[in-house]
Parts: C-alpha cells; sequence; structure tokens
C-alpha cells in the first residue's frame, strides 16, 4: 500500500506537479505513519481530539442541556470547564460561560418573584429569547477565538475579553 503511494508520488514529481521537497515530505508522512498505524491497530479505543475553539463551542452549546434536564445546564458546562480548566482559553471561555448561567439564574429567580405582578411572564420569555441569542452568539465567537462576556451577564468571575477583530477586506476599492 505504501509503495503504490510512493510511486503515485514520483510520477508526481517526474510530471513537475511537485517539487523535490514537497516530494520528500510526503514520502517521510507515508512512510512515518506506518508504524502509527499498526500501533494504533493494537489499540482497541480510539481517541478523540478536538482543538481549543471546537471545545469551547461545545462548552457554550451545552448550556441547552438544562433544556433535557433542569440544571443540566449547570452542570454540564462546569465539569466541562473545571476539566479543562489548566488550558488559559478553555479556562477564561468557563468563566464566560459561568458567569451568564449564574446571571440567568438570578434573573430567573427574579422573574419567578415578578410572576405576581404578572410582570414577570414576558420578563421570562425574553430571559429565554436573549440565553437562546446570547449563548449561540458566545459560542459563534469561542470557535473564532474570541473571548467576550455575554450581554447583561453579571461578572462574577473575572474574564480577560479579547476584541472582535473587525474583517478589513483584502483589496479595498478606493
Amino acid at each position: 500500500m505504501d509503495l503504490d503511494q510512493i510511486e503515485k508520488l514520483n510520477d508526481l514529481k517526474q510530471k513537475g506537479l511537485i517539487s523535490e521537497e514537497e516530494y520528500q515530505q510526503a514520502k517521510e508522512r507515508i512512510l512515518g505513519s506506518q508504524p502509527q498505524q499498526a500501533a494504533s491497530a493494537q489499540q482497541p479505543h480510539t481517541i478523540l481530539q478536538t482543538n481549543n475553539y471546537d471545545y469551547a463551542l461545545i462548552l457554550h452549546l451545552s448550556q441547552f442541556c438544562s433544556w433535557l434536564f433542569p440544571f443540566l445546564g449547570l452542570v454540564v458546562p462546569l465539569i466541562m470547564w473545571q476539566s479543562k480548566k489548566e488550558d488559559s482559553y478553555i479556562d477564561e471561555q468557563g468563566k464566560v460561560v459561568m458567569n451568564w448561567v449564574f446571571s440567568s439564574l438570578i434573573y430567573a429567580i427574579i422573574c419567578l418573584i415578578l410572576f405576581v405582578i404578572l410582570i414577570g411572564i414576558p420578563m421570562l420569555a425574553v430571559l429565554a429569547i436573549c440565553s437562546v441569542v446570547f449563548t449561540i452568539m458566545g459560542a459563534m465567537d469561542a470557535n473564532k477565538g474570541v473571548i467576550k462576556n455575554y450581554p447583561m451577564a453579571i461578572k462574577f468571575f473575572d474574564v480577560k475579553e479579547t476584541p472582535r477583530v473587525p474583517v478589513i477586506p483584502a483589496n479595498p476599492q478606493n
């Protein structure tokens, strides 16, 4: 199998489609992957690896677990945050999520108290909409590497926010 791949690489090099350096790198990759494949065939389980941005995205979206079971939207993000707290990016994103979880819990309690006056009903609906929108916004920011507190979040944990970088076109038209 490796021989076929190396022959294909050699054909590409002979035709001038890849350089000698690219050929050597690809050849080393093919030959270097053979021991890894043998080692992975011996292991019965697979290890799933994600980057920090994907993990932070899932950390934010894990708040929706409360739709399945009450307080699961608090427990799951807390466990995810604490399990990878040694990573500074995940630590900051976990603080962002926990700031919003605790804030929304306080806002929900206030809305429940205001149910007596009937103003709590529309306020609870607005809080639910804000929770969905803010969580999705936070997840999108986290996937882009931006650390930003949710709007209306009470800052229980100090978060080192990063500015959103504006997208500048490559060739601006004057």
